[in-house]
């Protein structure tokens, strides 16, 4: 795996996987990095993310987050309706920044430009693909982290009346800028931290949402 496509995955699943813990900050640090510094390209399909409008928006979102997330039991209410936000906020943020993985070859067929159209077409089939496959796997991993979060910050209310709470938040707000400093620019360390994620956090995640699942049934 080479650099470029390391980072082709690297970045959209590491910005994803943080999207769970904060939904806005990660794509709010992205869009900044794209509009005014020009570090990244953003996927055409979601260039709305680099537009004034968004980018106030997702300033103001991720204030009220950084409050809210600090204010025992308004904590636990906004985690609440954050569930369907922050793995929504993760496949965009993921989609967003995904780029066109480099091909390994190009296939020829003749000497008139056949073979050129051909790859061309199936390099964005194949680009297309690869896009819905970014998105579904950013809002999985935005909805792992963010069960870890809110796991986490109910077993620190039950034990510590949630006196704890506020500083688990300032925790992750470290965590979460750190972790979006190194999907932009080491994106190999951040796809290394999600794999060992997945590995040993993730079987637990799944017990618990197995959990859930089987309690709404009875």
């Amino acid at each position: 795996m080479n650099i470029g496509m390391i980072s082709a995955i690297g970045r959209p699943f590491g910005l994803a996987f943080l999207s769970g813990v904060n939904a806005y900050l990660p794509m709010l640090a992205f869009a900044v990095a794209s509009r005014w510094f020009h570090l990244f390209g953003v996927n055409p399909n979601f260039a709305f993310v680099t537009q004034d409008w968004c980018i106030a928006l997702l300033v103001v979102l991720t204030i009220a987050d950084f409050v809210a997330d600090k204010i025992p039991l308004v904590d636990h209410v906004w985690n609440g309706v954050q569930r369907v936000v922050r793995p929504v906020m993760g496949a965009i943020v993921a989609g967003a920044s995904f780029g066109r993985v480099p091909t390994v070859g190009t296939v020829g067929i003749g000497g008139n430009g056949v073979g050129m159209v051909v790859a061309a077409v199936s390099s964005s089939h194949a680009f297309e693909i690869g896009l819905v496959v970014v998105l579904i796997i950013g809002g999985v991993l935005a909805a792992m982290s963010h069960t870890a979060k809110t796991t986490t910050r109910w077993i620190s209310t039950f034990t510590t009346a949630g006196v704890f709470n506020m500083v688990l938040s300032v925790v992750e707000d470290v965590m979460v800028f750190i972790g979006i400093l190194l999907a932009l620019f080491v994106p190999l360390i951040m796809l290394i931290v999600i794999v060992v994620f997945v590995v040993v956090v993730g079987p637990r995640l799944f017990r618990v949402w197995r959990g859930v699942a089987g309690r709404r049934w009875l």
